[in-house]
């Protein structure tokens, strides 16, 4: 495993856990029971290290890993062999219905709070930075395109991009987490 793979993973992981709390609430709804919820929740989390590379970095993690505790919750049922009545499967409908409601309406003001986040971070790199960043992510042009743009070596683009991106997501990271 690469050392951007290993970012990728880590990135994602941690976000997940991130989702913990709500994820123990949404699997405890399901199940009425705590101890199982958290043990739905445990086996989703290893799902999650497990195949992190099928997470599309941009949608909802919280979505990605509330999908990934409800098919441990089919399982535990199955497992249990509860016969599942048409009110039972209403009431899980319901529960799927609400937390998607909830979370689209938290995660669109935390949307909003990293945007703001990362405008004010954008500030505080050197112009070269914005220059590096810009030439990658806004106008999509290769590590050489923006050596030729910029004035660096290939190499010194990379270590450039690698740096400020790093800089950026902690950057955003503590604004965010200062504003909650």
């Amino acid at each position: 495993m690469n050392s951007n793979e290993e970012e990728k993973r880590d990135r994602i992981v941690k976000l997940a856990f991130e989702c913990r709390v709500q994820l123990i609430a949404y699997a405890y709804a399901l199940l009425g029971d705590y101890s199982t919820a958290d043990d739905a929740v445990q086996d989703a989390m290893l799902t999650v290290v497990r195949k992190y590379d099928q997470f599309t970095e941009g949608t909802s993690i919280m979505a990605w890993c509330r999908s990934i505790v409800r098919l441990e919750v089919l399982r535990i049922r199955q497992k249990q062999k509860k016969d599942r009545t048409l009110v039972a499967r209403l009431l899980e409908d319901s529960i799927d219905q609400a937390f998607d409601e909830y979370f689209s309406a938290d995660f669109a003001s935390q949307d909003a709070r990293k945007r703001k986040a990362l405008a004010k971070c954008l500030g505080n790199l050197t112009k070269r930075g914005r220059s590096v960043l810009q030439g990658r992510f806004a106008e999509s042009l290769s590590y050489e395109q923006i050596g030729k743009k910029v004035g660096m070596s290939l190499e010194a683009v990379r270590k450039s991009l690698y740096r400020h991106k790093k800089q950026l997501r902690d950057c955003v990271e503590l604004n965010v987490r200062n504003v909650e």
